[in-house]
């Protein structure tokens, strides 16, 4: 993987199991969504870029920092005000704090009707669902089968017009050194 650093393992986007694939940006207060392999065939768009953990002096992810609408099907959600003043994400939480916030909201938008899945239209009441969240995975579990999506918080990824960093982080190699998850 070009210029992978040294010690990172094969994992990220590439390799994970999810259909859908969700960066919740609180920097720019966006949610990005799109299937994963659009994703995936984005990468090739990308500009390399190294990863840290606070106290580690040397690389512990490697991915590319993607436009989002290079990303193919990518839809920005834009959520009311409060729902950010809700979460209160702070850029200086652990990466596991965020994460585990952000899986959580994305939990509260589709039970509450507010997040778009991929499933035919119908009134909620007749699409019987239930959710699982493990780590940053939700399983939707809906009539028909499972919708797996990966949640990441990209904190200051989105759009440069809000404030983003004007890509979005899509990780291919990590290391876990302080092992958070």
């Amino acid at each position: 993987m070009d210029d992978m650093p040294s010690g990172l393992i094969n994992h990220g986007i590439h390799n994970e199991e999810s259909q859908l694939r969700v960066h919740v940006c609180p920097l720019v207060r966006r949610i990005y969504v799109f299937p994963t392999q659009c994703g995936i065939d984005a990468l090739d768009k990308g500009i390399p870029k190294n990863g840290y953990q606070t106290g580690i002096d040397y690389p512990t992810a490697y991915g590319k920092c993607v436009p989002p609408f290079a990303i193919k099907k990518c839809v920005a959600l834009q959520v009311n005000p409060s729902v950010w003043e809700y979460w209160k994400f702070k850029e200086t939480e652990s990466t596991s704090e965020k994460g585990e916030k952000a899986a959580k909201l994305i939990k509260a938008m589709i039970l509450e009707g507010m997040f778009p899945l991929p499933i035919a239209v119908g009134a909620r009441d007749e699409l019987p669902m239930s959710i699982d969240i493990k780590g940053t995975d939700i399983l939707v579990f809906i009539k028909g089968g499972i919708i797996r999506l990966q949640v990441k918080c990209d904190y200051r990824g989105g759009e440069k017009e809000l404030g983003g960093t004007g890509n979005l982080y899509l990780q291919t190699a990590e290391c876990n050194p302080l092992q958070k998850h």
